[in-house]
Parts: C-alpha cells; structure tokens; sequence
C-alpha cells in the first residue's frame, strides 16, 4: 500500500474510535513533535497512542484530512479539525498541517506544522 493511502486508512480507523492500526503502525521509538517543540512532545510510540486516547475522549480529532501527498519517505497531511479545542494552536485557512515521516513501511515520526509552506520546508529538509 502506498503510503499516502496508508496515513488515510490510519487516519479512518482513528476516527472509528479504533487505536490498535496505529499502535501497530508506529515505531517502538516513534516521536509526534508539536508545531513548537517543548515537553507535550510524545518521544515513545505508547506516549503518542496515550495521546491519541485522549484526544478521540475529548473530541480534539474529530475532522477530516482535505489533502494529503508524498514527499520521499513522508507524507504531508492537511487536516481541518471540527473545532479548534486549543486557540493558541496555529491553524491556516482553518487547517492543521502534519509531516509524516515513514521507515519502511512504519511510522517514525509526526511532525506538526503551522503552515503549508513550514510543511514543505520541513519535508524537504530531510
């Protein structure tokens, strides 16, 4: 499966309630960085899949991916939430941006940012 289709059908099955595809789809050492790094940082695949736990609970990842494309090894995600449950959080146009960085056929690393050219700059960054 391409990747891109891979982070859709993930995406899906989070929206379903359902955390076990992502656990399986994480590295042990996966890593979800934040739009600014500091310590809500997740650095461990069961600190993210905690995190995602609380965030299908609370409502904050309700939405729908609007665009999604490769880059190499990544896949950069568009993401327009519901609601914005945090202000403070940078949204363009009403979007949230995500790099998504794979090792093989694994996730090793999500990457927020606040803007589609940050997401290109960071992808592209390698």
């Amino acid at each position: 499966m391409d990747r891109v289709a891979r982070v859709q059908e993930l995406w899906e099955s989070l929206a379903r309630g359902e955390l076990a595809p992502l656990q399986a789809a994480l590295e042990p050492a996966a890593r979800w960085r934040a739009v600014e790094d500091g310590p809500w940082n997740c650095e461990s695949a069961p600190a993210i899949v905690d995190v995602m736990r609380h965030n299908l609970e609370t409502g904050r990842s309700e939405g729908r991916i609007e665009e999604s494309f490769a880059l190499g090894d990544r896949v950069l995600v568009a993401f327009r939430p519901t609601n914005n449950p945090n202000p403070a959080w940078p949204l363009e146009d009403g979007l949230r941006w995500m790099v998504v960085t794979f090792a093989g056929d694994r996730v090793a690393e999500l990457k927020g940012c606040a803007t589609r050219a940050d997401v290109l700059s960071y992808a592209a960054a390698g």
